[in-house]
């Protein structure tokens, strides 16, 4: 193989981890006002999609927590995140995973810094612990995959 071939491999590999990190960079800069107003809106749409049934003693309702679209929206990312750093860092390496989690870790505290400085958002420590849980989620699936592949490998 050549080394332009393996190079433009390697920039290839990188580039989901580069879409993803780009995106959850997009919605950490969105204004807190605005993240309030789309998920509000995103309330009131599931509420009219599944309303709940009407309790049977009105006094005695309790009213459930409103899910948390921000922590999901955390969770969703830096799974996608986790598991595209996994896939473009080397395979054969046994520090990938380790390798990968803390390029995560890492970017999730960059990340809550970035909010720092967007208006109406706040840094926290309880994100940064959701974001490498979650890209923990991500890589420990990309393994799953990858070990799979390995194992169903065709073999002469």
């Amino acid at each position: 193989m050549s080394t332009f071939f393996i190079r433009y491999q390697t920039i290839l590999r990188w580039l989901p981890a580069l879409l993803v990190a780009t995106a959850i960079f997009g919605f950490s800069a969105t204004p807190g006002d605005e993240v309030q107003q789309s998920y509000h809106n995103l309330e009131v749409t599931m509420q009219i999609v599944t309303p709940a049934a009407a309790p049977a003693d009105p006094a005695t309702a309790s009213v459930p927590p409103a899910f948390d679209w921000l922590k999901a929206g955390h969770v969703v990312g830096y799974f996608w995140l986790g598991l595209a750093v996994l896939f473009a860092l080397p395979a054969h390496s046994r520090w990938s995973p380790a390798a990968a989690l803390t390029l995560c870790s890492l970017y999730a505290m960059s990340d809550e810094f970035h909010q720092i400085f967007t208006t109406g958002r706040t840094a926290s420590a309880r994100d940064i612990l959701i974001d490498t849980l979650a890209a923990l989620a991500g890589v420990a699936v990309m393994l799953g995959v990858m070990a799979s592949r390995k194992y169903f490998k065709i073999r002469p």
